[in-house]
């Protein structure tokens, strides 16, 4: 089975947990991820002033690798979700990534990045309770986590870990998904696929 190829990117005041989830549970169903900074600086801190290094820079962002990208991840959190929406090379990855119908995701106040790079028209989302206001466009739910197409929003912190497992049961499966989900996971379990 191909690699698959998920890019998700990081910006100074990111929501920690929904970020790393994300990254725990979709490397454990063996999916390449890369982490990418907002600025020039590998050193991103979340939220919750915990310092991380990024994987690469956006500078360093190949056309290839938007090219074999099977997913996009923006994690909320503020003032995470505002610099990336800002980052203008962040929502043409993901306008490109969506155009070549990979997956695009987003949770908590993420779900602004989307609607910033026209993702949300005509699609069903979700988002931290009060960030929909800000929202033109789209149909707001209030779900866990909702699946639209190729888009994929959650709603918060507390939905970080059904996030990640949609996010493997449309990247792969849902026996793959159900496996990771399994408190007896251990690497063993995937051997098999």
């Amino acid at each position: 089975m191909a690699k698959k190829k998920v890019i998700l990117f990081l910006a100074e005041g990111f929501e920690l947990i929904e970020a790393m989830i994300p990254i725990d549970y979709l490397r454990r169903a063996r999916a390449e991820v890369v982490t990418c900074s907002w600025n020039t600086e590998r050193k991103v801190t979340s939220a919750q002033k915990v310092t991380v290094l990024a994987d690469q820079v956006i500078t360093e962002l190949t056309d290839e690798q938007l090219k074999q990208a099977d997913l996009a991840v923006i994690p909320g959190g503020q003032p995470g979700a505002n610099n990336l929406m800002a980052t203008k090379e962040i929502v043409t990855a993901l306008q490109t990534i969506n155009e070549q119908e990979g997956l695009v995701a987003a949770i908590c106040a993420g779900s602004l990045v989307l609607a910033e790079a026209g993702l949300l028209l005509g699609r069903r989302f979700t988002c931290y309770p009060g960030v929909e206001d800000s929202i033109e466009v789209g149909t707001h739910e209030n779900k866990l986590v909702i699946r639209d197409g190729n888009i994929i929003t959650g709603k918060g912190p507390g939905a970080a870990m059904n996030f990640a497992l949609e996010l493997i049961r449309a990247l792969f499966d849902s026996r793959i998904s159900n496996l990771i989900a399994e408190t007896t996971f251990s690497n063993e379990s995937l051997k098999s696929y």
